[in-house]
C-alpha cells in the first residue's frame, strides 16, 4: 500500500509538471522571509528585502532531485541573459532525505552544475513552510516591491518547456516595471 501512494504521488507530480502546473495561492502576498538552518552559499546571508528594486526569482530545490536538476540550464540561461537588468536568483535548498543536508555535497553540486547565485539550506524546512510550499521544485516570482506575482511547481527544462515561455514574459514584464 505504501509503495502504489508513493507512485501515485509521483504520478501526480509528474502529471502536473507535464501540464506546467502553476499555482496562484500565494501571489500578491509579501515574500515570507528566508529562515536559514544551515549554510549560505554563494553569497553572505541575506534577507528578502536585500532585494529590494530587484526581480527575484525564489527557487526551493534539492540536489538529489532531478526535475530540480534538469531546471538549472534553464535558470543558468535566465541569471545571464538577465542578472545586468535587475534579476537575482535565491535558491532554497530544502532536504527530502537525511543526506541531503550534507553542506558539503551541496557545495560539490552547485560546482558541478555551475549553480553561481545564492543558496541556502533550509534544513529545518522552515522557509519551505513559510511559502506554504508542496514540490520540488518550486518557482516563486517576486516583483521589486518584495510581493510575490507569479508561482510555478515543476521542472522547467527542454523535457517540459510548455511553461517556460510564458514564465520568461513574465518575467521580463517585472523587469520592465518600476
Amino acid at each position: 500500500m505504501k509503495r502504489f501512494s508513493w507512485m501515485f504521488g509521483l504520478g501526480v507530480v509528474g502529471l502536473l509538471t507535464a501540464l506546467g502546473f502553476s499555482s496562484a495561492q500565494n501571489t500578491g502576498i509579501s515574500a515570507p522571509e528566508f529562515q536559514a538552518s544551515g549554510v549560505w552559499l554563494n553569497s553572505p546571508a541575506k534577507k528578502v528585502s536585500d532585494y529590494q528594486g530587484k526581480v527575484l526569482l525564489v527557487n526551493i530545490w534539492v540536489h538529489s532531485c532531478i526535475n530540480c536538476h534538469n531546471s538549472l540550464p534553464t535558470l543558468r540561461a535566465w541569471y545571464k541573459k538577465y542578472q545586468a537588468q535587475g534579476f537575482e536568483i535565491v535558491g532554497v535548498h530544502t532536504p527530502e532525505f537525511e543526506s541531503d543536508k550534507d553542506p558539503k555535497a551541496l557545495e560539490q553540486s552547485l560546482k558541478r552544475d555551475q549553480v553561481t547565485w545564492a543558496v541556502f539550506q533550509d534544513n529545518l524546512e522552515k522557509t519551505w513552510q513559510a511559502y506554504n510550499n508542496r514540490y520540488w521544485p518550486a518557482f516563486y516570482f517576486v516583483d521589486k516591491k518584495g510581493k510575490i506575482r507569479f508561482t510555478h511547481a515543476g521542472e522547467l527544462s527542454s523535457r517540459y518547456p510548455d511553461a517556460i515561455p510564458s514564465l520568461e514574459k513574465n518575467l521580463q514584464m517585472l523587469l520592465l516595471e518600476k
